[in-house]
């Protein structure tokens, strides 16, 4: 039983990662395309966060339920890594999902300043600080760097 919990645990983890991973590529691009109607389809490819949560939670729950069967609950390692992979959730809430909602805002502000033709340098500003703004950078390097960490902690279970 524990191999399959963690056969499933590292499943969910690569399908989280592929899914999650069209996030962090969609916010790379917005810093190289300075056309609001081309950014805002970069929305169409990205998955809705709520599949990202269901696999978050299936890859936890594999990961919880292995770790328990295996007596590791007493071991440092296993609440190490749960510490990370929530202060990596709460960098990527605050850097990730509130720029896709400051990105998004300021694309349709500038579409609509174009449209009715008021107010246009603002909006224009507004968009470019956004496009422009270092969050992918930093939930790109939070990630790496916490999936680097994580993967450390489970494979030679130091603490």
């Amino acid at each position: 039983m524990y191999n399959w919990l963690v056969f499933l645990h590292i499943l969910f983890a690569f399908l989280f990662m592929l899914a999650h991973g069209v996030h962090a590529a969609a916010m790379l691009k917005f810093r190289g395309e300075p056309d609001p109607e081309k950014a805002l389809t970069f929305f169409n490819i990205v998955p809705d966060v709520k599949y990202v949560r269901y696999l978050t939670l299936a890859m936890g729950l594999f990961g919880l339920a292995a770790a328990y069967l295996a007596g590791w609950f007493n071991k440092v390692w296993v609440w190490a890594s749960l510490v990370v992979f929530l202060a990596i959730s709460w960098a990527m809430y605050q850097y990730g999902a509130m720029y896709y909602k400051r990105i998004w805002d300021a694309i349709l502000n500038l579409i609509e300043a174009k449209r009715t033709n008021t107010s246009l340098p603002a909006a224009q500003k507004e968009f470019d600080d956004a496009r422009n703004a270092p969050n992918a950078m930093i939930v790109s390097i939070v990630g790496i760097l916490g999936l680097a960490v994580i993967l450390w902690l489970m494979r030679f279970k130091p603490l």
